[in-house]
């Protein structure tokens, strides 16, 4: 199996920066709107943080699974009918055609999109690697005391109370007492037992990753919250008493009070976090409604059909199997008769996947920058301002020549006129014009300077169906 879905590229990586955006867009909406009122703390925790390793770990995932999503495809394509037009080979990236002629941004080296996505990743890294040694060293300053499962670190003032790790930071100055203090611990302790700091740095990780996505700067906040709530509520499980949660919630306000502090990143702070929220959540008495965390089994489903159908459809990650029977027949020249009496061969089949698919000698940008070149935009269309796209799809043969280029979908107009009956009628023309610009993309698929390595299926060199879109635009 190829490893070349996980690696990255500009075009590849570009598509993943729209899809992982819209994928966690998703996810964001469904726990802002469904979730996030809801008292399903460790539900809520556990979306917040796997949805962002889902977003990053499904493309490349399913990017391997190509060969039984492209081969899953072709089979439906054969047994539902009208739809062979939906697999059309490769679809390469759009070429677009700027008024001068020349390619535009679809076939320009994006090279620096690695380089920019790639500095994003060091500066974040940097900043919490950062954080991480700021709060190492201050805590080497304070008196310590080892505990059952964690360690207190005497502050004196100078950190609230909060925790990280193995670690509670305490305030000895707040003058709480012993049951406001024990509850204080309590709260803290749970963060230490459910692994709170561990999961925040998880996700800071995803969020570092996923830094050009603006949904994933909505989750940490999100998930302190859901922390506190969890901490909060094993925090009162130890509390006897009709009163515990306003007991609670009332020390929670007074020393949330008393205490102003900047914000800590990192740490779990019980006196500054979302403290109205948590009041709020302490004392509610609605039910959990369960029926919404169900929800989330359609939205996962078609996530991934979304992301499939995009894997499966893209030439650069989809190495796939296709049989023989699943292929349409060539658009070869007719083959010279031999003899009256005797039938030409039939035409070998042509793929539209196969385990290794043609590649056009000096890589893909050079494919698309070979056709910007051969492009010229017509002077009619320019005089009548037309624009629009071109789809020509061809045949790489098996021993690497370009074959039956045509027109698979050209420019045209749709056009409205009564018909004889009193019914309006459609219909759809050609303009000189508009024919020219099809006539362009057609002829600089044909004369394309380079040479194809044919693809091959089980060791054999086999055709291959292909179709590039070109864009004409004035712009």
């Amino acid at each position: 199996m190829s490893l070349s879905p996980l690696l990255p590229s500009p075009t590849g990586l570009l598509s993943w920066m729209l899809l992982s955006t819209v994928l966690l867009g998703a996810c964001w909406l469904f726990y802002r709107v469904l979730l996030r009122q809801e008292r399903c703390f460790q539900f809520n925790s556990r979306f917040l943080l796997y949805t962002p390793w889902l977003v990053l770990a499904l493309p490349p995932l399913l990017g391997l699974a190509g060969p039984w999503l492209a081969s899953l495809l072709l089979t439906w394509q054969t047994l539902v009918p009208g739809t062979s037009g939906l697999l059309s080979g490769g679809v390469l990236p759009a070429v677009t055609i700027s008024a001068t002629g020349a390619p535009g941004p679809a076939s320009l080296d994006m090279h620096w999109l690695l380089l920019v996505y790639g500095a994003g990743v060091l500066a974040l890294m940097s900043g919490k690697a950062w954080q991480l040694l700021l709060l190492w060293q201050t805590a080497r300053s304070w008196p310590t005391e080892a505990r059952q499962g964690y360690t207190l670190a005497y502050t004196g003032g100078q950190r609230p109370v909060s925790s990280f790790g193995h670690r509670i930071f305490w305030d000895e100055t707040l003058g709480l007492s012993a049951d406001e203090a024990a509850q204080i611990l309590r709260h803290e302790e749970a963060h230490i037992k459910l692994g709170h700091s561990r999961e925040r740095l998880m996700l800071e990780l995803a969020r570092t990753l996923l830094w050009f996505n603006p949904f994933v700067h909505f989750y940490p906040a999100a998930l302190e919250l859901t922390h506190e709530l969890l901490a909060d509520e094993a925090a009162l499980g130890h509390s006897e008493g009709t009163g515990a949660a306003e007991s609670y919630t009332t020390l929670l306000a007074r020393v949330a009070l008393r205490q102003l502090h900047l914000e800590l990143p990192l740490t779990h702070s019980f006196t500054q976090s979302f403290t109205l929220t948590r009041i709020r959540m302490l004392t509610s008495q609605s039910p959990v409604r369960r029926w919404k965390q169900w929800l989330l089994l359609p939205l996962s489903t078609a996530l991934v059909l979304l992301v499939a159908c995009e894997k499966a459809t893209d030439p650069a990650s989809v190495i796939t199997k296709s049989d023989a029977s699943l292929s349409e027949p060539p658009l070869p020249p007719p083959p010279a008769q031999e003899a009256e009496d005797t039938p030409p061969p039939p035409p070998p089949p042509v793929y539209f996947f196969v385990e290794h698919m043609p590649e056009y000698v000096g890589g893909q940008e050079k494919l698309l920058a070979d056709i910007g070149k051969q492009v010229k935009y017509p002077a009619s269309a320019l005089a009548e301002k037309l624009e629009g796209r071109v789809f020509i799809r061809f045949i790489v043969a098996a021993d690497g020549s370009l074959q039956a280029a045509q027109l698979q979908k050209g420019i045209d107009y749709e056009v409205k006129y009564p018909g004889a009956d009193g019914q309006q009628q459609t219909t759809r023309i050609t303009t000189p014009a508009a024919q020219a610009m099809n006539e362009a993309a057609l002829n600089a698929v044909r004369n394309l300077p380079g040479q194809w390595k044919p693809g091959t299926q089980n060791g054999q060199p086999v055709a291959v169906f292909f179709t590039v879109p070109i864009t004409f635009s004035l712009k």
